[in-house]
């Protein structure tokens, strides 16, 4: 399987009041994967739009195909208190996923990889309860 690099990111309380700041702060952590950070945000937020990505509790999985992505990339962060993201929903968790534009199904085995273990309520209770470097840690694990 493609070895992905799993980057962390700290969010506090001055970032965390919006999702868009969120995303922004993400996707500048991964700038070393992209050619264009604002092309890569503008993407993940259209794709924001058109479907919500925080379908489990405490998690958001915002995601973009652009072709502002050099090689397919994840960024995780954490905020206990919660971000309020789609209909007052409030996730604790968000994990970024970047996938260039000409990606054939890269991005859909990355996707299905992290979706089939975050079905384990066990590994989201476990994820919210350690550290974020160990929570990037542990995802980068599920790709080795």
């Amino acid at each position: 399987m493609l070895s992905i690099p799993v980057l962390s990111v700290d969010l506090t309380r001055d970032i965390v009041n919006q999702k868009s700041a969120v995303i922004n702060l993400m996707a500048e952590t991964s700038q070393a994967y992209l050619t264009d950070v604002k092309t890569f945000f503008e993407d993940v937020m259209i794709h924001e739009q058109e479907m919500e990505t925080d379908v489990l509790p405490d998690v958001a999985l915002p995601h973009a195909k652009s072709i502002a992505v050099k090689m397919p990339f994840i960024v995780v962060g954490k905020y206990i208190d919660g971000i309020i993201w789609n209909n007052g929903n409030k996730v604790k968790l968000v994990i970024l996923i970047g996938a260039p534009e000409n990606a054939n199904k890269e991005h859909l085995v990355i996707i299905a990889k992290l979706a089939s273990n975050l079905a384990d309520d066990d590994f989201i209770q476990d994820l919210l309860k350690i550290d974020i470097q160990s929570v990037a840690n542990k995802i980068r694990g599920l790709y080795e």
